[in-house]
């Protein structure tokens, strides 16, 4: 696939002014882009319009959340080719997401996501990372005045900000509606959890919701809800008190012109208020958009009753859509579309004119803007979203000889190019010089020891600081398939920025130079033709300015490509990098699991079965391994690379525990106790950080969990869980410690750092005496439960 790299310049005259022709290139730049129009979608469901006109867009079965920038061009700032979960805590663009929803953006900008598939609700950070706010992954219901992260819920079809950035959900198969408040705290507002119509005039709490499918908190915080099986659109007002606004609770369709509380509807899917506090509803049986008037008069503004696509460039009342979900009006009263199954967003004109801004039609995946790293600084890098382990560098792993370390079954996986054109070519590293060296080193770093790519475009910068830019791009330049192509667009466009009349001649002649170095080793370097060919185009522009080329014509590179120069007179802008890259689809560290071919130590799990393992993997994660490793044959169980465990060894265990270390993930049918115990034995990080992130505490398994856990509190790398026990304890020490026989049986180093915790008030009134006591701190009686 083609792909220009945006590359913009201003080519200068030497008293500092713009060339004629250099304002024309913002216009070249986005001939080269394809637009949003231009896109491939699958499915999307919602959209949602940004204070700053950008346009974000759930691209369901595509698993992604795109955004429309406001050149319009597309690209994706969460999710990638396939659904599922994973990804919290890092980009968002490495995550996985499974049928997005929904979305909301704060005024920070931070953005929420309704992750439907997984039961779960996300944010994107404004750092670019992406955590889960509610929902254990869990279908069900629980959690009501608890933490919404410890909640469970049913699939979110669609979720609302409120002024106040309290988000509002549907929780659609338990028939409810639900708010998470500032504090993180989740609670129910509407529903009682059973199917059903019930309660207007009275208080939502206690109202029968009919798996509603949309939720809108108004500026005045009224709260709509599309009440789809109930085919109503239903309002909470201020004081909690319920009331249909729209639809007789009847299938159908009637009531344009009337009041739209003696209208039908057809399961409406989606409801949003304007900021004239005019009612926009989604009726989705019915194939129309309607709008309630201030005074409570309903009207059809798009579609014409029948499914299907037509009508762009025309009124929207006479416009064919298809399975609409959602809708979002802006501020000058724009109506924008998710028109679902026609695969295209689409927007109502304020003078009523219906036209697509995103979707080309066609179902499918393709569109994004490659290079627009000062939004998403992640795309076109299809090995970013391999979920890394970072490795550590050990010198089994040295190239040919030289001062570079890389662990090279990985890197293949990673960014095969990069491997087989420059690292594994011997005699090109050796015929580099100590910089450029440097240079392969640090890339490795990236790609398996450090984790760089959340920097931002500054700090790539900086990060390569003490380089010479075009010795980077000398690299870089060696090979293509999308790799690195973050790092390359930062610095062609440093280089570019950096040309003018003074610095051209030295860095043309390096550039020419580098370039000579490749044809006599017989290495391509696309980077460096395009540079190369950018100095021939800029002094063309700059030789038509008398006083530019009085400064140019007598360097010796000028006058040794005078005649290519002299072909590129009538250039009037410099040409936008072309890469005929492809990405391709890569794999990461558990592709290398049990790999005869690449592996470098055998491990006996059974009689006659091995796993076939490499050292570099299993000593980064695993203190065990690593002390095995780099003691070689002094082990008695390690002899010619094979690694007989000892009798003691829970061989199933054992091969959970190497699994981790290549990221495979681990089935939740082991119990947390065994996992905890084979994890603490090798100190295998890797399976720790797992038993940490599915380790959950409630009320009821908290006594249970402690006692199991107990003989591990005094362990150094056990200190997280238990500052969990702590933190837990502390938190909900009136529901927990209510008996005091159960009190006294937590581990006694759990129990005096919760009674440090604590101030122990006693207040007796007229209670009993003490049933038991612990030096210097008492306890009240178990009916009244331990004061804290």
């Amino acid at each position: 696939m083609k792909r220009s790299l945006a590359t913009t310049h201003s080519s200068e005259s030497n008293n500092g002014e713009s060339c004629d022709a250099a304002n024309d290139e913002n216009k070249l730049k986005k001939a080269k882009m394809m637009m949003a129009t231009d896109a491939m979608l699958n499915c999307p469901v919602e959209v949602f319009v940004a204070p700053n006109d950008e346009i974000y867009i759930a691209d369901r079965d595509n698993h992604r959340v795109r955004k429309i920038l406001k050149d319009g061009t597309m690209v994706t700032i969460a999710g990638w080719s396939f659904g599922g979960f994973g990804g919290d805590g890092g980009p968002a663009t490495s995550a996985m997401l499974d049928f997005p929803t929904s979305i909301a953006v704060s005024s920070d900008n931070e953005v929420y996501i309704a992750d439907l598939g997984i039961y779960r609700i996300r944010k994107i950070l404004r750092n670019g990372n992406i955590v889960t706010i509610a929902g254990t992954g869990e279908e069900g219901f629980s959690g009501d005045g608890g933490p919404a992260i410890n909640a469970q819920i049913s699939a979110v079809w669609n979720i609302a900000l409120s002024q106040n950035n309290e988000l509002y959900f549907v929780d659609y198969s338990n028939c409810r509606i639900r708010k998470i408040l500032r504090n993180g705290t989740i609670v129910t507002i509407a529903g009682t959890g059973e199917d059903g119509f019930s309660g207007d005039g009275g208080l939502a709490i206690n109202a029968k919701l009919g798996y509603p499918c949309s939720v809108f908190v108004s500026k005045d915080d009224e709260v709509y809800i599309a009440d789809s099986q109930n085919n109503r659109v239903r309002k909470i007002l201020r004081n909690g008190i319920i009331n249909t606004i729209a639809g007789t609770g009847e299938e159908g369709f009637s009531g344009d012109g009337g009041p739209a509380t003696n209208a039908q509807l057809n399961v409406p899917c989606g409801v949003f208020v304007s900021a004239t506090n005019e009612v926009y509803i989604v009726d989705s049986g019915n194939c129309r958009i309607r709008k309630i008037l201030r005074n409570g008069i309903i009207n059809t503004i798009a579609g014409t009753g029948e499914e299907g696509y037509s009508g762009d460039g025309g009124p929207a009342i006479n416009a064919q859509i298809s399975n609409v979900y959602n809708i979002f009006v802006s501020q000058n009263d724009e109506v924008y579309i998710a028109d679902t199954n026609n695969h295209r967003i689409r927007k109502i004109l304020k003078d009523g004119t219906i036209e697509t801004i995103a979707g080309n039609g066609e179902k499918g995946f393709s569109g994004d803007s490659p290079f627009d790293f000062s939004s998403h600084p992640h795309i076109g890098n299809d090995y970013t979203i391999i979920p890394k382990i970072q490795l550590k560098k050990h010198s089994r792993d040295e190239l040919f000889g030289l001062e570079l370390i890389g662990f090279i079954p990985l890197i293949e996986k990673l960014s095969p190019q990069f491997c087989k054109i420059i690292l594994k070519n011997e005699k090109l590293l050796k015929s580099m010089n100590s910089q450029q060296i440097e240079i392969i080193q640090k890339l490795i770093d990236s790609l398996i020891y450090e984790n760089v790519y959340h920097f931002t475009e500054i700090e790539r910068l900086n990060s390569f600081k003490e380089y010479d830019i075009l010795n980077v791009l000398f690299i870089l330049g060696m090979f293509k398939n999308c790799e690195f192509i973050d790092f390359k667009r930062v610095f062609v466009n440093a280089f570019i920025n950096s040309i003018t009349l003074e610095t051209l001649p030295s860095k043309w002649e390096q550039s020419e130079n580098l370039l000579k170095f490749c044809q006599e080793i017989e290495v391509e370097n696309y980077i460096l033709e395009y540079l190369n060919n950018y100095c021939l185009e800029y002094s063309a522009i700059q030789l038509r300015n008398p006083q530019s080329a009085k400064h140019l014509k007598t360097a010796p590179i000028i006058m040794r490509n005078s005649l290519n120069i002299v072909l590129m007179l009538e250039v009037t802008t410099t040409s936008p990098m072309q890469i005929e890259d492809t990405e391709i689809k890569l794999q990461g560290m558990e592709s290398l699991f049990n790999d005869e071919k690449s592996s470098d130590v055998k491990i006996k799990i059974s009689k006659d079965q091995y796993l076939y393992c490499h050292k570099s993997i299993l000593s980064s994660s695993c203190i065990f391994f690593n002390a095995l490793f780099e003691s070689g044959s002094s082990f008695s169980d390690l002899s010619d690379d094979v690694f007989t465990p000892d009798e003691s060894e829970d061989l199933e265990l054992l091969e959970i525990s190497i699994k981790s270390c290549y990221g495979i993930p681990i089935h939740n049918s082991f119990s947390f106790i065994r996992l905890i115990d084979i994890a603490l034995k090798h100190e295998n990080q890797c399976l720790i950080y797992h038993c940490k992130k599915n380790f959950s505490l409630t009320i009821d398994n908290y006594f249970e969990k402690a006692l199991e856990c107990g003989k591990y509190f005094h362990l150094d790398c056990f200190s997280s869980f238990f500052d969990t026990f702590l933190s837990f304890g502390t938190r909900n020490c009136e529901k927990l410690f209510t008996d005091c026989a159960k009190v006294g049986q937590l581990p006694e180093q759990l129990r005096n750092a919760l009674i440090i915790d604590f101030t122990l008030v006693l207040s007796f009134s007229s209670r009993p005496a003490l049933t038991w006591r612990y030096p210097n701190v008492y306890y009240d009686d178990p009916e009244f439960g331990v004061r804290f």
